[in-house]
């Protein structure tokens, strides 16, 4: 949360929301609302011989306040698709502070935890939900033992590779009954390292929207942008939640499976890498309406 407050008040965020043309419009519109309603009252409830005349600076303060505030940055923005009734939002958010909506969590192929720092989203999501990693490995097992698998070494151990796309979905404790669908993304080599592959990420996001779909349940989707750290890919972060909007939208054509699809960016990145909201949002408006859709 300190880090969502820092987020809004930095710099970057007000640079882009805080336009001066807007600024001025919003000023003279709330001027002249507050003015209108002095006269109003000076008509109508002050007597004749007296008179209604506030200070004109404290009334040009206020509008001042009340724009600048009308002016704030917007740290959650939502597109609504008419046509299908379905939101997208993009929302400077921890993925675990949020309610309400079932969890996309990205992994490897082997569902190993043990080689990632601790701020790994699957990491996070282990340490929230388990009291220890021996049952978020008892949790993944159970949700795959019908999937089929090879036996590969990494670090020298033995473990479980499962196919690029699969998806183990598990139930979260709470009286609300939440999932979280984990996504098998990226592989791992020999030394517990992600192996970049863009295509490798393309074709799970397909198969994950595909899985909840035909076996996952209807509730809000919370998803990060998946990709944009130990996956190790060059691509930047647009062109990941380009990646994540497009194949949404290629599957959302066949079968309406939620209400909502909101991406998170982490206050952190957001403060890191200076996100410009205006030209998320704006792509998210236009995905949909002009079908500009991953074909690659």
């Amino acid at each position: 949360m300190k880090l969502k407050i820092k987020a809004f008040f930095s710099i970057h965020a007000w640079r882009y929301s805080l336009n001066v043309k807007v600024l001025f419009v919003h000023w003279l519109a709330v001027f002249g609302v507050i003015w209108t309603f002095i006269e109003f009252l000076g008509y109508f409830f002050i007597r004749d011989n007296d008179s209604l005349k506030p200070n004109v600076w404290y009334v040009l303060a206020i509008g001042l306040l009340i724009s600048t505030w009308m002016s704030r940055p917007r740290l959650c923005r939502s597109v609504n698709l008419s046509d299908k009734d379905i939101t997208m939002q993009v929302d400077v958010n921890n993925i675990f502070e949020m309610e309400n909506g079932s969890l996309i969590i990205p992994s490897n192929c082997s569902f190993q935890h043990d080689y990632i720092d601790e701020d790994a989203v699957i990491v996070q999501f282990r340490n929230r939900f388990f009291s220890n990693p021996s049952l978020f490995d008892e949790a993944i097992a159970n949700a795959l033992q019908n999937v089929p698998k090879e036996c590969i070494a990494i670090k020298g151990k033995p473990v479980n590779k499962y196919p690029i796309g699969t998806v183990a979905q598990i139930s979260l404790p709470g009286p609300d009954g939440r999932t979280a669908y984990v996504l098998a993304s990226g592989e791992l080599n020999e030394h517990g390292r992600g192996e970049p592959n863009i295509n490798h990420l393309r074709t799970a996001l397909i198969s994950l929207w595909n899985y909840i779909g035909e076996q996952g349940n209807t509730r809000p989707l919370i998803i990060p942008i998946i990709g944009s750290g130990r996956q190790r890919l060059t691509q930047n972060r647009f062109k990941l939640i380009a990646l994540i909007v497009s194949t949404f939208l290629a599957a959302i054509q066949q079968r309406k499976f939620t209400s909502r699809l909101t991406l998170t960016i982490l206050p952190r990145a957001y403060l890191q890498n200076k996100y410009n909201l205006d030209d998320i949002e704006t792509y998210l408006s236009c995905a949909d309406k002009f079908d500009i859709l991953d074909n690659h």
